[in-house]
């Protein structure tokens, strides 16, 4: 689940230092083949209502190359097995930001049965998020002057987008650079040890997709069951991410606006699209938070009505977006973005991005593309944009209408990953497992019997 957003508008992106010494590719991280069976985690009950929560915490380095340097802790929880225990099974729900911990205790009843009684259900909040050593910027002003529309502004942006971040990454300490996916992943090895798993059973959602296929690039022969829902595509630099994302966010705005009289409270029954469009365009460049509160909606039908009130008070003059300092969230989800998707453009290059962008996407084109913050990050980036293979079978399920990652991301994914089987969700959402009995018993039967879906299998609704 890729964040809200709100003045700055970034779905995922990287510092211009992609051919830094951090790089590190499959096969190339000799640090990372180091088996650490350094004891179990201690379980004490942190129930939540009803949900039997059990809680406990894991010790990693700040830096997986400098082990025996300053260490975290990580913020671990499961839900044990409620029958016969075959081993366990990790997840992780996306962002970047989401803590897994709390996600356990909303998402409780909504895993399946076969799951839930062979197996412990375990998450964690990674490095940097939640309970483990939040990143926090307080005081930290955010960009709010409207979106670059030249280079000259492009410029200005950049550097104040540069001096809140390098202040964030001064307060902060060697944490900022390390909170990266490759980070995460080794953090997650050291968490399948920890639970006592030869290999890891992984579920991953979003941004979580993007963890398991670094995962599977770093130990591909640690993998054991794994599926990932709703694919982040890892191939991609910062460029072409932002523009399948705000693909995304743009169809799912018109599916939307087409289900608008379905709803008594949209404001917008009887506009066709392009009314809507010419009628919203100028307001998101006048003010983007308009669009960021329309974005941070957008993600689950579920939440469409409240885009329909953010929607009445903007169309009636009466909107007043919150323009509050603490800009730490921003910076968390920024900065794991940065770091995993490098961008070596120049703002005249944004700028041009930008305005190919607006001509595809009318409401959310130059929104994106023109506010990303990565060509001038300060920390570099960790990660070279290459296809991920597995030597195992990996579940890939995609939604047709998905309103965060496109589903051609899942597609192209189960096909760069050699082993991968795509299961398909036709609706529009983001995140399928857990929503409709079709996906959940399929991704089920693969965690508990192995058994893949047949080739091509389609679930409806």
């Amino acid at each position: 689940m890729i964040r809200r957003t709100t003045a700055l508008i970034v779905a995922g992106v990287t510092a211009a230092a992609a051919a830094a010494a951090g790089v590190a590719l499959a096969g190339t991280d000799t640090a990372s083949t180091v088996e650490h069976h350094t004891g179990a985690i201690t379980w004490q009950p942190c129930p939540a209502g009803n949900v039997a929560l059990e809680c406990g915490q894991v010790q990693v380095p700040v830096h997986w190359q400098k082990p025996n340097d300053d260490s975290i802790s990580l913020k671990v929880a499961r839900l044990p097995a409620t029958g016969e225990r075959r081993g366990s099974v990790v997840v992780n729900p996306g962002g970047p930001g989401i803590p897994g911990t709390q996600f356990l205790i909303g998402f409780a009843s909504r895993f399946g049965s076969a799951l839930r009684s062979s197996f412990d259900i375990v998450s964690w909040d990674p490095r940097g998020v939640g309970g483990s050593a939040p990143i926090r910027c307080p005081g930290i002003a955010k960009n709010s002057d409207g979106i670059p529309t030249s280079v000259s502004e492009r410029e200005q942006f950049e550097q104040i987008t540069a001096a809140w971040a390098t202040a964030c990454r001064k307060a902060v300490g060697p944490l900022f650079d390390t909170v990266d996916t490759m980070s995460n992943a080794r953090d997650l090895d050291h968490l399948r040890t920890q639970l006592g798993e030869k290999k890891l059973n992984y579920y991953g959602g979003s941004y979580g997709t993007r963890i398991g296929q670094f995962y599977a690039d770093l130990f591909p022969h640690r993998v054991g069951r794994m599926t990932i829902d709703s694919v982040v595509d890892t191939t991609s630099e910062n460029g072409e991410f932002i523009d399948g994302a705000t693909r995304a966010r743009e169809e799912a705005f018109t599916d939307y606006v087409t289900t608008c009289a379905d709803r008594a409270g949209c404001p917008l029954t009887g506009m066709t699209l392009p009314d809507v469009q010419s009628r919203l365009a100028p307001l998101i460049a006048e003010e983007p938070a308009v669009g960021g509160e329309i974005v941070g909606n957008l993600t689950s039908p579920s939440s469409w009505p409240k885009i329909d009130e953010h929607l009445t008070k903007v169309l009636a003059g009466t909107y007043q977006p919150d323009k509050g300092p603490d800009v730490s969230g921003e910076v968390l989800n920024n900065n794991v973005n940065c770091l995993d998707l490098p961008d070596h453009r120049s703002a005249q290059q944004v700028i041009d991005d930008s305005e190919v962008a607006a001509a595809r996407y009318p409401l959310f084109g130059r929104l994106f593309a023109a506010t990303t913050v990565c060509n001038q990050w300060p920390a570099p980036a960790t990660y070279r944009p290459h296809r991920i293979t597995s030597p195992v079978p990996v579940l890939v399920v995609g939604t047709t209408h998905d309103t965060a990652t496109p589903y051609d991301w899942a597609v192209r994914t189960a096909e760069n990953l050699g082993a991968g089987r795509l299961l398909t969700r036709q609706a529009t959402d983001h995140g399928a497992y857990g929503k409709t009995d079709c996906i959940t018993s399929a991704v089920d039967r693969f965690f508990v019997d192995g058994t893949l879906p047949p080739a091509g299998q389609m679930c409806v609704g």
